[in-house]
């Protein structure tokens, strides 16, 4: 799976996004070539490409102008960009606009953009939608994000930090504020962030493949540098569905369990609990695919007395896997290898393999499972 992983230690900013998305790999001359497709006139992008990560700036005059999220909207559809750059761009002004309209209360139609509903900012949102629609990722990452403390002065004049709509924008999201007394997470950023970020993971669960750095402009006491990585991830969604049954007879959930797992349920099975008003019951777990849960909700629905489901996201761990063919006095048989990052971490028989051999030479299964290599 082709994921991106946001590593914002040292936080983030729209040019930021921008620079580390060209960092990977994508070529200034692309970029440019579609921002020429925008109706803005007044403004340079600037863009410097070292060892140590990629800077984007974008340079615009005074204006004078304070626009709605329409007028975005309206610069936006009247490009020729492709549509799905233009959507994600949009999306990520309207979560910009909510945000700062719940922190101003007031309708996200009356708020006006000051900062972000300049020329640069624009520019930013719409480059990272440009790239992101380029590299296409099927699932966006983020761990912990790096804020600093004190206060910044902005068009509302001087707020603690993180600034409200940060605050609001990225309310979900594990954050934390470092001792750097400076902005490390704009808006704009957040507004990102907010818009393409799937789920929160540890960096330690990524295989990285290739590493973009987007560098910012103030001068920390830390690299100041958005690290965005192209990577594959151990993280294996799956859906879960849960019921709890207190009166089927036992007997019929072996036969249940079997026909989920024909049906393609990644994993189904059954746990005794105490219900309401002290019944014992039965939870019955499926573990699936997304694309395979309305058939197996129906088939539970079918072969159980539940009257309802649960349905939850859940996330495993998995390690890549390989199946093998060894040989053992006995005979030739299958083995799982699990390898994590090209190193093997365990080796187990094959089942099926294992039992069929043990049938044909008369000796306990157990055997292979205490002498593999044997």
């Amino acid at each position: 799976m082709k994921a991106l992983y946001f590593n914002c230690h040292s936080g983030i900013s729209g040019n930021m996004v921008v620079g580390a998305l060209l960092d990977l790999g994508i070529r200034k001359d692309f970029l440019l070539n579609e921002l020429s497709k925008l109706s803005l006139e007044n403004y340079s992008v600037k863009i410097k490409s070292g060892k140590h990560g990629t800077t984007f700036i974008v340079n615009a005059g005074e204006e004078q102008e304070h626009r709605h999220i329409s007028d975005i909207y309206r610069i936006i559809d009247d490009s020729k960009l492709c549509l799905n750059a233009k959507e994600l761009g949009k999306r990520i002004f309207l979560n910009l606009a909510k945000a700062e309209a719940k922190v101003h209360r007031c309708g996200v139609e009356n708020i006006h953009f000051h900062e972000v509903g300049a020329i640069d900012s624009i520019i930013d949102i719409v480059s990272a939608a440009i790239l992101l629609d380029r590299i296409s990722p099927e699932r966006v990452f983020c761990g912990r994000v790096s804020d600093g403390k004190g206060k910044t002065r902005c068009a509302h004049g001087v707020l603690e930090l993180p600034v409200p709509a940060v605050r609001e924008l990225l309310k979900d999201f594990p954050m934390e504020q470092i001792d750097i007394n400076s902005e490390l997470v704009t808006p704009t950023g957040a507004a990102i962030l907010k818009t393409i970020v799937d789920d929160f993971i540890p960096i330690e669960l990524i295989k990285p493949r290739k590493r973009g750095f987007g560098n910012g402009t103030k001068k920390l006491p830390i690299r100041n540098a958005l690290e965005i990585i192209e990577c594959d991830t151990m993280l294996d969604e799956r859906i879960l569905l849960e019921t709890n049954i207190d009166d089927m007879n036992t007997e019929v959930y072996p036969y249940v369990i079997e026909r989920l797992i024909k049906a393609g349920a990644t994993d189904a099975f059954i746990q005794p609990v105490v219900m309401k008003k002290n019944r014992i019951g039965m939870l019955l777990s499926v573990t699936c695919r997304r694309d395979n849960m309305h058939k197996l909700i129906e088939l539970m629905f079918e072969e159980t007395t539940t009257f309802g489901i649960r349905i939850n996201k859940v996330n495993r761990v998995v390690l890549d896997r390989e199946l093998k063919q060894v040989r053992t006095k006995h005979g030739l048989l299958k083995i799982k290898v699990g390898k994590r990052n090209d190193k093997t971490v365990t080796v187990s028989p094959e089942y099926e393999s294992a039992k069929k051999l043990a049938k044909k030479k008369n000796i306990p299964l157990k055997y292979f499972y205490t002498n593999i290599n044997a």
